[in-house]
This record gives structure tokens, sequence and C-alpha cells, in this order.
């Protein structure tokens, strides 16, 4: 919701700049007390690796939010933990269980039913394209945590979060300058200074962190299950702050994603108990 009324005053690529910078400026305290300064070589893969996380998918999530309600937009960004586990699957060479095949099929069928119904719904907007658009996203979202516990996995959060806001700030910031050299002055309108800090501070700044300590701390699909409650609060902000409709797509697609979710996350759970029981039994 906060990128959608940014979009009213700012060009796509300018929100992302603008967002990451406010996202620097939250972290930056901690970076300078943090211990752990860079100990790491910061090569092209890297580079292209952390511009997964946000340069690249949040350019492609404002393009897409000029023509996508934000409801649809949240329901679509909650497949990143099924694109996840596709994903695993080919670079980590994880071995999906039945459970998990389950989650991604009802995960696909919320996808589709989301773009055959929110296309017909009337005073809703929508577009086969920008949707597509965010499918592109969430799959930037999935490859950047799988890549970071790949190659990366001693590199800290705070780390991390600070090299992915940096990247985007400057590619992003290089394209504002020109598509929109005036775009600072409209830093004086308090709902643009608000929309920024809970975009930029908390949610790009702040949230990074806590979501590359999960990629490291636990695992990338755990982490990206964390999407499961975007859908939530976009549909929530979307109809009661932003007038957007609530019709048949969200109505089928949510309950749909949602079950999705659940199932991975049911399963993860069962797995878990299940090594408990047998450390106890060999300990035995």
């Amino acid at each position: 919701m906060w990128t959608k009324q940014l979009l009213v005053y700012f060009d796509p690529t300018t929100v992302v700049f603008l967002r990451c910078l406010f996202g620097l400026v939250a972290l930056f305290p901690f970076w300078l007390r943090s211990k752990h300064k860079i100990k790491f070589r910061v090569n092209l893969l890297f580079l292209i690796i952390v511009a997964l996380g946000a340069a690249i998918p949040w350019s492609i999530v404002s393009i897409s939010l000029t023509e996508l309600d934000t409801g649809v937009a949240g329901i679509l960004n909650a497949t990143t933990p099924m694109l996840g586990l596709l994903l695993s699957i080919w670079v980590l060479r994880d071995k999906p269980t039945g459970y998990q095949y389950v989650g991604i099929l009802i995960g696909f069928l919320a996808v589709l039913s989301l773009l055959l119904f929110s296309g017909q719904a009337s005073n809703a907007e929508f577009s086969y394209v920008h949707a597509m658009l965010m499918l592109i996203a969430t799959s930037c979202y999935a490859l950047n945590s799988i890549l970071v516990k790949k190659y990366f996995p001693t590199v800290t959060a705070l780390q991390l979060g600070m090299w992915t806001l940096g990247v985007a700030a400057f590619l992003n910031g290089i394209i504002s300058a020109f598509q929109q050299p005036l775009a600072l002055l409209h830093l004086n309108t308090l709902p643009v200074i608000g929309s920024l800090f809970v975009l930029g501070c908390l949610g790009s700044g702040l949230g990074y962190v806590l979501f590359y300590h999960l990629v490291i701390s636990a695992s990338p699909i755990f982490a990206l299950l964390t999407t499961f409650i975007i859908p939530f609060i976009t549909i929530f902000l979307g109809i009661f702050i932003l007038d957007e409709p609530f019709h048949l797509g969200i109505g089928v697609g949510l309950p749909l994603i949602i079950t999705s979710l659940f199932v991975m996350t049911i399963k993860k759970d069962r797995e878990k108990g299940k090594v408990k029981i047998d450390e106890e039994t060999l300990a035995g």
C-alpha cells in the first residue's frame, strides 16, 4: 500500500531509491556499533545476488503496482515460498516431500484462479502483464534467499541488508536522477515522509535484516514463509484505505494461497518432530 501511495508522487525507480535510502539511514547506527565489519570478498556474484534482493524486484514491483491492486499484488507476493521451494530443488538439490508437492499444486491453483477471476472483476485495477511482473519479482526474492544460503552463509544479516539496500539505492538513484531530477521536492509533505518511514526504515531496513537472519539461521524456505501475513495486510489496507474492491479473485485466491503455505509449514513442523523423536531414540 505504501508503494502505491508513493507512486502518486514518484516514478517507480525513485520510489525504490528513496525507500532504500531511508532503509540505509535506519541501519547505519547499527552498522557503526557492529563489531562485524566487512570480512568477505565482494565480487560480481555477490553483487548480483544482493541485487536480486531489492534492486531488481523492487523496480519490477513498483512498475507492476501502477496497474495492479495492492490486494492482488499481496497474494501474488505470497507465492514466494512456493517459488523458493521449486528453486531450492534446482539450486540446492533439495528433495521435496509429498506434502510440499501438494502445497505447490495448491499454490499454482491459487495463482491461476486469481488471474482468471481478477481479470473479469469490475472496478478492479488489474493487468495480466503487470501480474506476471509481480511473479517475476517474487522469483527474484526466492532466488536471492537461496543463493545467499548457498554461497554467503557466513556474512552477517546486517551486512547483507546494508549491501542489498546500498546496491539498489545506487542503481536506482542514477536512473532517478535523469528521470525525475526534482523528486526530492516532494519530501516536504507528511504523507510522503510517513510512507517512506514505514516502507523504508521499517519494511526495507529492519525488515531485510530480520529476513536475512532467518535465511542464515534457519532456511530460505522458512524465511520466505514470512510472506504469509502480507496478503492479509495488503487486502485490509487496500480495501479500507485505498478503496479497492474485494472481488472473486481475492475471495478464491487468498484461501488457496494460505492453504498452500499452511501445508508446507505443517509438514516442516512434523519433520522437526520426527527428527527430535529419532534423536531421543538414538540417545536411549
